[in-house]
């Protein structure tokens, strides 16, 4: 391969990955195996809803979480597969109205502050419709097809948590999210200007938390299934620099406080925009803004958030092969 090629490849490969709590765009483009990376991350969030994604209407909360995770792209059965580790560092402030929370009708406003680690995740992805197993070489020359489909599992285990306060940075439960995102190619005619559609709908699934905090004055509660569907629309302006239109839209995660339903239901459509930008071959930036369109749940959330991508694959392996 010619040196130029190469640098393609890496930069290729460099804004591809993009993988976070928050998502984003170009988080479920599938790529080359042999590829390893790690995704440093900010994301300052002011919402009223719980890093735990609880919403408590009357909250101001304001959190600062630096997330890191690690891919590696590899093959099963001739497919692509991926597997990833996350963990969140970060802290969060401001106050609670008690009166929203359960068991406290007291009217007045409560300072919380906790650092720690947020709930972080493992993660599996597997390519389940036009998403073969290529090494770089190989999927540099891959015309890709018009639809792709990947089927993507995450667990998110604990984070710091403590009983004793009003909040805390972890959740104390288990979330199984299951999402089938699927990736529409639009630059056939013009490949070296990549358009993708990333279309990414997901449940997610909570366990019980049966040590709530004693500010609650609850034995359990439980979080109800909740339905996310994210949509992002990014193209390549030049070799180096790429941006996106994003959407998302969640459903559901209302919370019961001891079998009682808290009037707390997700109904929120948001979205914004991301810039990235090609430092170098293996190292990629970019960075997004976000925030609620339209929220007949009373959800107030804006979000600033900052990546570094570093990815690495072994080019001269594949040339000593040629």
């Amino acid at each position: 391969m010619k040196k130029t090629i190469l640098l393609s490849i890496i930069a290729i490969l460099s804004l591809q990955y993009a993988i976070a709590q928050g998502d984003g765009a170009r988080m479920t483009l599938w790529g080359p195996t042999g590829v390893t990376g790690v995704i440093p991350k900010w994301m300052g969030l002011n919402q009223n809803m719980t890093p735990s994604h609880i919403l408590v209407k009357d909250a101001d909360l304001h959190i600062n979480a630096f997330p890191v995770t690690a891919i590696h792209n590899f093959g099963i059965a001739g497919r692509f597969a991926q597997i990833m580790l996350n963990t969140v560092p970060g802290s969060v402030s401001g106050s609670i109205a008690s009166s929203t929370i359960p068991g406290n009708p007291i009217p007045e406003n409560i300072s919380v502050y906790a650092n720690g680690f947020a709930d972080g995740f493992i993660g599996f992805k597997l390519g389940l419709v036009n998403q073969p197993a290529l090494n770089v070489k190989e999927y540099m020359a891959y015309k890709h097809k018009t639809f792709s489909m990947t089927s993507y599992t995450r667990i998110w285990y604990p984070g710091s948590y403590d009983q004793t306060k009003e909040l805390n940075l972890g959740s104390n439960r288990w979330t199984f999210e299951l999402g089938l995102p699927m990736n529409i190619y639009l630059s056939k005619k013009n490949p070296k200007r990549a358009t993708w559609l990333e279309i990414y709908p997901a449940i997610h699934l909570y366990t019980a938390n049966t040590d709530p905090t004693e500010i609650t004055n609850a034995d359990k509660t439980e979080q109800l299934p909740l339905f996310t569907l994210e949509n992002h629309l990014s193209h390549n302006f030049t070799d180096k620099f790429w941006a996106a239109l994003d959407l998302r839209y969640q459903y559901g995660g209302e919370l019961k406080s001891d079998g009682v339903k808290q009037d707390n239901q997700i109904n929120a459509l948001g979205g914004g925009a991301t810039v990235g930008y090609q430092i170098i071959p293996p190292i990629g930036i970019h960075a997004s803004y976000g925030q609620v369109f339209t929220n007949p749940s009373n959800v107030e959330a804006n979000m600033l958030k900052v990546t570094l991508v570093f990815t690495y694959a072994n080019l001269k392996k594949l040339q000593n092969k040629n």
